[in-house]
């Protein structure tokens, strides 16, 4: 099942196999879509940028119960889910057909019997009367009431940081909504700085000593690193994208030690491999 949006924290009904997967197939997504519970949310949109999904495996013994199960957790048709069969070839996407060749490799390339998704279509002009650009978005979001603005960022802050397109940085900017309560876990290397990523390694690097000369060394490796700098009120004042980041594990001690944030909900804890 490939994933964008509300299923990473919510997979109420379904069937999944451990953890998230962070390498799904790259596909055009943004908030596009205007539904009756939550005022923007994300969908397929031909005109966005590609983003990196997640994914995971769906336990169902065949690909209509798997395509079932999810419309009943969208609250929508079957219509509405999107699907490739490897074994058939057979598939459904009425948003923008031209992402199956995408999927079929990426299916193909995981060893996957098929993928499911959500295919609902964009409806942001039909509902607001409007194109969808940052200007447009960020008006709609000011006429919000206070309810619906609480709705709206708990949706924005939940969605797995992976999911970085234009829109959510322009809301999570602009409105500030961003929160150290978005990242489930993550190391703290000093008091004002957080890092999060989405692969962390410990590797023997070799490093020259002064004294000891030129010895191996442990090293964490951080792969698709955002650090942030955090105010002492827990408020994030900045981030920086780091793809391949590595810090000295002995020259951080105790700072580097992994632990969740106390102004984080608990929700276990990141696997560093050796």
């Amino acid at each position: 099942m490939i994933c964008w949006g509300s299923l990473y924290w919510n997979c109420r009904g379904l069937k999944l196999e451990g953890s998230w997967n962070y390498d799904g197939p790259k596909l055009p997504i943004e908030f596009a879509r205007k539904s009756e519970k939550t005022p923007l949310t994300l969908v397929l949109y031909q005109k966005a940028p590609k983003i990196q999904t997640l994914w995971n495996i769906f336990n169902f013994s065949n690909l209509n119960e798997a395509v079932s199960a999810l419309a009943t957790r969208e609250g929508t048709t079957e219509r509405n889910i999107g699907f490739y069969s490897r074994f058939d070839g057979k598939y459904r996407c009425n948003t923008i057909p031209d992402i199956i060749g995408t999927i079929e490799k990426w299916v193909r390339s995981k060893g996957l019997d098929a993928a499911v998704w959500t295919d609902l279509e964009n409806n942001f002009f039909e509902r607001l009367g409007t194109e969808l650009t940052e200007d447009s978005v960020y008006q709609y979001i000011n006429g919000l009431d206070a309810n619906e603005k609480t709705v709206e960022k708990d949706y924005v802050t939940k969605i797995h940081p992976q999911i970085d397109t234009p829109i959510r940085r322009l809301m999570r900017i602009k409105f500030d909504w961003r929160s150290l309560t978005e990242y489930h876990h993550g190391f703290w290397l000093n008091k004002n700085i957080f890092i999060i990523a989405d692969e962390i390694e410990l590797k023997k690097v070799k490093r020259e000593d002064y004294v000891h000369g030129i010895q191996e060394a442990d090293m964490l490796v951080f792969t698709n690193a955002v650090e942030m700098l955090v105010a002492n009120n827990g408020k994030i004042l900045g981030e920086t994208k780091k793809p391949h980041y590595g810090i000295w594990f002995d020259a951080a001690n105790e700072a580097m030690n992994q632990y969740e944030s106390q102004l984080m909900q608990p929700k276990g804890k990141t696997e560093i491999s050796s």
